[in-house]
């Protein structure tokens, strides 16, 4: 099963990927020719795609991201296998010129807010040295 991560303002902060499971979502019943048809109980478990490719079924989730208090914008990453998924790592990436240079330099990096799970982008503050 290979997952993907959308940009979502709202979206679970983590997963329950436990084989087909997801949230408590059995996705083994979406079989190869099925057509996926969401519902209040997938959205709120963050699944908002189902499909198969050669004989591969993939899933597209939804990762928390907020872009309102930064200048940036983000879109989806890559495909993974759900056998790698980490709650902890980030999926979706930064698409705006002005914040992949920063993040590029060093200036700024993603960061996992704690109050609400959200990714963003944030400087990365530093100490200025003091002048002698």
């Amino acid at each position: 099963m290979k997952l993907l991560f959308l940009a979502k303002s709202k979206a679970p902060t983590s997963y329950n990927v436990n084989g087909p499971l997801i949230n408590n979502i059995d996705t083994g019943l979406f079989v190869e020719g099925s057509q996926f048809i969401g519902s209040e109980e997938t959205r709120d478990a963050g699944i908002y795609d189902m499909f198969w490719r050669d004989g591969d079924q993939h899933i597209v989730l939804g990762q928390p991201t907020k872009t309102t208090d930064t200048p940036w914008s983000a879109r989806e990453g890559e495909w993974i296998d759900a056998t790698d998924y980490d709650p902890s790592q980030r999926y979706i990436v930064a698409t705006n010129h002005h914040a992949l240079a920063l993040i590029e330099s060093g200036a700024a990096e993603y960061w996992q807010d704690p109050s609400d799970g959200k990714w963003t982008v944030r400087m990365i503050e530093t100490e200025e040295e003091p002048t002698t």
